[in-house]
């Protein structure tokens, strides 16, 4: 008897840099796709099955890192250290497994319980929102050999970031090294975000022409994670807008972090 070997492809996608208001992956859409919690406090995430099928949908906490090029890791809780893991006594969430019809929401509540010998600092777990895979809905099986088939069944996913700041932790961002290039007829602006302090950092990164008020091009949603004192941002240009800008150019952060004040960095760049 042939023997079906089930292979699962999981795409999950990071509220890293989200620019839109909610984040989305096959069917699933969560909304919002950030949080920002103080000790002691409540929240609540929308999740919607925009699909045409009743889909059964697992939560999880789970721990994930930021590396220098922005993009985000996982972490295996037997090796994270107490300090990276905190959050995930901090927080709670529920329900833990929802089934959503077609078109249909639902809210899971998020708490935060700090105890108060907790270190002020910022603390950071991700909600994994996953769907749970129809077997009946399995694609086909593909021969593999030796009596052997392989069927794909994607799991799609979405993580958002879940920030417990004890305290007033502080944080700052600047720019350095912005340059712009031009290969192959496509431009591109290559600048490094610099953090510090222990507060993670978020906003939009905008190319300017030099008078402030006329942007060339824009990035929304750029975060460091406090484990990230550089992060280095690459964004393409339009050849064509950049050809209309006159005179120098600048680079600009623009901090949406409510606890930044709408902090602006900003930084020359050259010309290629």
């Amino acid at each position: 008897m042939k023997r079906t070997m089930m292979m699962v492809a999981m795409a999950a996608i990071h509220a890293l840099a989200p620019t839109m208001a909610q984040a989305a992956a096959g069917d699933l859409l969560v909304a919002p796709t950030r949080l920002i919690m103080s000790a002691n406090s409540g929240g609540e995430v929308v999740v919607n099955n925009s699909g045409d099928k009743a889909t059964t949908y697992r939560i999880s906490l789970v721990l994930r890192k930021m590396t220098a090029q922005g993009t985000i890791e996982s972490v295996d809780e037997a090796t994270a250290s107490q300090r990276d893991a905190a959050a995930l006594d901090l927080i709670t969430y529920a329900p833990r497994k929802i089934t959503l019809a077609p078109q249909q929401s639902q809210t899971v509540r998020i708490g935060v319980r700090v105890p108060p010998t907790m270190p002020g600092g910022e603390y950071r777990a991700h909600l994994l929102f996953r769907a749970v895979p129809d077997v009946a809905d399995a694609a086909a099986p593909v021969p593999a050999g030796d009596g052997m088939s392989i069927s794909l069944t994607p799991i799609y996913g979405v993580t958002i970031p879940v920030i417990v700041r004890v305290g007033e932790p502080k944080g700052s961002a600047s720019l350095n090294n912005a340059r712009l290039s031009v290969q192959d007829g496509q431009a591109q602006l290559d600048v490094d975000l610099i953090r510090a302090g222990d507060r993670s950092v978020y906003g939009t990164l905008e190319l300017m022409q030099a008078d402030g008020k006329t942007p060339i091009a824009t990035i929304k949603g750029i975060a460091a994670y406090p484990e990230v004192a550089q992060r280095h941002i690459m964004l393409p240009i339009d050849k064509t807008a950049l050809a209309r800008a006159s005179g120098p150019l600048k680079v600009r952060f623009v901090e949406t972090d409510p606890a930044a004040g709408g902090a602006v960095s900003e930084t020359a760049v050259a010309r290629p």
